[in-house]
């Protein structure tokens, strides 16, 4: 999937809730840094902080309900406040792409790899 592909030439990471929507944007041919919001033992300031030392742009990408909605805005404004920028473009993108397939969950796209391309997206 091209977008996946091309998503680290315009972010340094990509922020995820867990290790299977890594797993999920691996099978769609992101190869760039993803940094896991589920790690044991790491508040969202010691994520924050991680990132703010290594990262200028980083992609919030929880999942599209309602919990991943809240958690995208929290970390974004910990981010911003920080000097990171967030690429709001690409989260609004993926969305978009997300529920025209039906899913809302960034682990499910891994399933939907074939409907991605069947639907030129």
């Amino acid at each position: 999937m091209e977008l996946f592909e091309s998503m680290g030439e315009s972010v340094d990471a990509v922020l995820v809730e867990g290790p299977r929507d890594e797993e999920a944007l691996r099978r769609l041919g992101f190869k760039g840094r993803v940094e896991l919001h589920s790690r044991i033992g790491c508040s969202d300031e010691d994520l924050v902080d991680r990132l703010v030392v290594s990262s200028r742009t980083v992609l919030v990408l929880t999942d599209f309900d309602a919990e991943g909605r809240a958690m995208n805005r929290k970390l974004t404004v910990l981010l911003e406040r920080r000097g990171v920028k967030v690429d709001l473009w690409l989260r609004r993108t993926i969305g978009r792409m997300m529920a025209v397939l039906g899913v809302y969950a960034i682990e499910d796209l891994d399933n939907m790899g074939a409907r991605l391309s069947e639907n030129g997206l």
